[in-house]
């Protein structure tokens, strides 16, 4: 039976995204409005920190949730509940000076705890309902929230208004109360939504989704193996390739110019992800992480066969259910733009031509705090889209180098799990079972994997079946019947 996935969602044009929105923005107005008025008996103004716990940490949240919610309220309602994480330590901030000023507020220690209380469930309970994979139903969250705003609604008409306050005095209150009711319109008017593929979840990076249903062994390899050089494994074998040889031809003959092992190569690598999806992920943090239907292929190519052409490294975006003449034309455009540059600059060689410019004793500085982003997953989209370290694999040509392949090392640098390097053709004389002798020409393949991916029975079923379509490269024709989802 096919397992089923939902999450909650709110499309960004939707009339209460807005509301909930401006809410925020009222929310931060109010607070920076009271705070630079000359009032008397200010609230907090008697706290050591009341500038940052009570200004600084709400307006910072307000701006966030305005952010997150206009960006990522379609898919990716999660993002909300950072925000919400800053406003609990304000309110229980805010909780803790009113006690200590002696606030009718929170007149006694009983209030002060409730109030610390409801406001980490309230911001647990919304976190795991916003989230996919938590708490399926709004209802306690919208509960509780009805409960804390009606609370305070109370408390403004029972006890405030009546004592004579003016608006603005009341102002840190209402501010309050802007900010629940917009997480409240979020509770209520978010839709739920359901698919057959995952959706993105809280500790998920940009480039993967984090797999959390692995055998215990996977969570803790990865810190008895902590570089990806140290969990390496060296894989080598060869392909007879006379069908691939015809193979080859046959799509010249179709208008596939320049079609070569290397597009074959490539195709026969997307279609094993497509049936084997677990080589499709990497380490990062020490978390396991799936690309999922997106398979980034990096590769270094050069303007011109001679010792000083120059070179430079490119990240070529495939997708599993593309056939060979999806990869053919995907790489090519890949290629032709980067060979089109008068320097063959490729937008790594870019980024890198500006790390350059930074002084030698702070470059250093600067790696680790790159490293240091992305083991916390904090790296920015377009680093990760330009840097030739982070894709689920690199493959290398050596055959038209004129050598074989060699075991090139992965990088500890980035989270590229598997390298693939091939060799030149070579010739071999095989016995027949009649016990002829016959010549054969063979290529020669390496692999380099990171171990922690996957186990080595998964790895063998992958490298196996890569050699049947290397083997029979005419399977690879069709879009794959069926794509393998990885694990949730």
């Amino acid at each position: 039976m096919e397992k089923r996935y939902s999450t909650f969602s709110l499309s960004r044009r939707s009339f209460f995204v807005w509301l909930a929105v401006l809410l925020a923005v009222l929310s931060m107005a109010m607070r920076i409005v009271y705070y630079s008025l000359p009032l008397e008996g200010a609230e907090g103004v008697n706290s050591t920190w009341h500038v940052f716990f009570l200004i600084i940490v709400p307006c910072i949240a307000c701006v966030w949730f305005c952010c997150a919610l206009i960006r990522y309220s379609q898919l990716r309602l999660y993002k909300t509940a950072s925000p919400l994480l800053l406003l609990m330590v304000f309110s229980i901030a805010r909780s803790c000076a009113l006690y200590n000023e002696g606030s009718k507020l929170i007149p006694n220690g009983w209030l002060l705890a409730l109030a610390i209380v409801l406001a980490a469930a309230f911001n647990f309970i919304y976190r795991f309902t916003v989230n996919p994979g938590g708490i399926k139903s709004r209802t306690p969250a919208c509960i509780l929230g009805f409960l804390i705003i009606a609370g305070r609604f109370a408390y403004i008409f029972i006890s405030m208004i009546p004592s004579g306050l003016g608006f603005s005095a009341l102002m840190p209150e209402l501010s309050s109360l802007a900010i629940l009711i917009a997480y409240e319109i979020i509770l209520l008017c978010m839709d739920r939504i359901d698919g057959d593929r995952p959706f993105p979840m809280a500790g998920d990076r940009p480039d993967g989704r984090r797999l959390r249903s692995l055998d215990p062994i996977s969570g803790v390899a990865v810190y008895i193996m902590p570089d990806r050089n140290g969990a390496s494994n060296l894989f080598k074998d060869s392909f007879e390739c006379s069908n691939a040889e015809q193979y080859i031809r046959a799509k010249r003959e179709q208008g596939l110019e320049n079609f070569g092992y290397t597009h074959l190569i490539l195709a026969s690598y997307v279609r094993v992800v497509s049936q084997r999806p677990a080589i499709n992920r990497f380490i990062a943090g020490q978390k396991v992480y799936s690309r999922g239907h997106d398979i980034e292929v990096s590769m270094a190519i050069k303007k011109s066969m001679s010792t000083d052409g120059s070179e430079t490294i490119i990240n070529v975006h495939f997708d599993v259910g593309d056939s060979v003449e999806d990869v053919y034309r995907k790489f090519n455009e890949q290629v032709e733009a980067v060979k089109a540059t008068d320097e063959l600059d490729s937008s790594f060689d870019k980024v890198a031509g500006l790390l350059n410019l930074i002084p030698g004793i702070l470059m250093k500085f600067t790696i680790w705090l790159l490293k240091a982003a992305d083991y916390f997953g904090l790296l920015p989209k377009f680093l990760l889209e330009v840097s030739p370290f982070h894709a689920s694999g690199f493959i290398t040509s050596m055959g038209s180098l004129g050598i074989p392949p060699i075991y090139h090392h992965l990088y500890d640098f980035g989270n590229i799990p598997i390298f693939v390097a091939f060799g030149m053709k070579r010739r071999q004389c095989d016995m027949l079972p009649d016990g002829s002798v016959q010549q054969k020409k063979y290529i020669d393949f390496s692999i380099v994997t990171d171990e922690r991916i996957c186990d080595g029975f998964y790895f063998a079923s992958a490298f196996k079946l890569m050699k049947r379509y290397l083997n029979h490269p005419e399977r690879l024709d069709e879009k794959p019947e069926t794509i393998v989802e990885d694990v949730y």
